[in-house]
């Protein structure tokens, strides 16, 4: 699943389901660090991003 840590500014995700577009408009801050130790949410992984009850896919 696409998360907060991996996802680029310019990327585009989508829903198989209902087709849906997201766009990577601004990075993690976080992203020169390791994925464990992203700070978006201490002690937890980083986000992630679904919809339609399945994972988004990288266009």
């Amino acid at each position: 699943m696409p998360n907060c840590h991996e996802m680029k500014r310019g990327e585009i995700y989508y829903c198989e389901e209902c087709g849906i577009e997201l766009k990577v408009m601004k990075e993690c801050k976080n992203t020169e660090k390791p994925a464990e130790e992203c700070e978006c949410h201490p002690g937890h992984d980083p986000c992630t991003f679904s919809c339609c009850g399945s994972e988004l896919k990288k266009k």
